[in-house]
């Protein structure tokens, strides 16, 4: 608990002892409640915790979103700000980190829906099944690999990718979200794995794995 005084401390203690320590990891980290109400007082100790733990996760999410480093860097700032002004309405129903997230992902999207960068519009196709790679087969490739892969699809398609397969979003939240229907999300997404699995099997193919 870097970063905290030690009545806060004791307060965590105290708080503690009212749940099992099951309660606790089914509920949420106390450590994460007492944070957070240090940030919304405005405790810069704790706003600087804040910032060391989640800084580089939201940086690195940012970069999955629009692949470019400058880009991700001013957002993640951007996104830290937005944290700041908004910690105060963190509920314990999940973790301060998905939170986090959550909050630096919305603001990410109205950036790029207010730039023009998204083509939100839906697919009229037949979706048949896609061949996808097996398993052992996609753990060959280095991570790296795959991530420039994700990175390479066009926009919306990432955005869309990433919500669903990499942050757990359903199609009812990325349609609210972005604002479009569920079959467009679906279909989007239909296309950016049916995307990713060809230049899986391309890779496989010109590297002999």
């Amino acid at each position: 608990m870097s970063g905290f005084s030690v009545s806060s401390r004791k307060y965590l203690r105290k708080t503690a002892v009212i749940y099992s320590e099951n309660q606790l990891a089914e509920i949420i980290n106390i450590e994460d409640i007492e944070l957070a109400r240090l940030c919304a007082r405005g405790n810069e100790k704790a706003r600087h915790e804040l910032y060391t733990r989640y800084a580089a996760y939201l940086y690195a999410l940012c970069i999955r979103y629009v692949g470019d480093r400058e880009l991700a860097r001013d957002l993640m700032h951007d996104g830290m700000i937005k944290i700041f002004d908004t910690i105060g309405k963190y509920r314990p129903t999940g973790s301060l980190k998905s939170w986090c997230a959550r909050v630096t992902v919305n603001m990410v999207i109205d950036h790029m829906r207010k730039s023009r960068r998204m083509d939100l519009q839906p697919i009229e196709q037949t979706q048949e099944k896609i061949p996808e790679p097996q398993n052992e087969e996609v753990a060959k490739i280095p991570k790296t690999e795959l991530m420039r892969m994700v990175g390479q699809l066009p926009e919306t398609k990432r955005i869309i990718f990433n919500l669903f397969c990499v942050e757990g979003y359903s199609h009812k939240d990325i349609a609210e979200m972005l604002n479009i229907k569920e079959k467009t999300s679906s279909s989007l997404l239909f296309k950016a794995r049916e995307q990713l699995a060809e230049n899986v099997r391309d890779y496989i193919r010109k590297n002999g794995l």
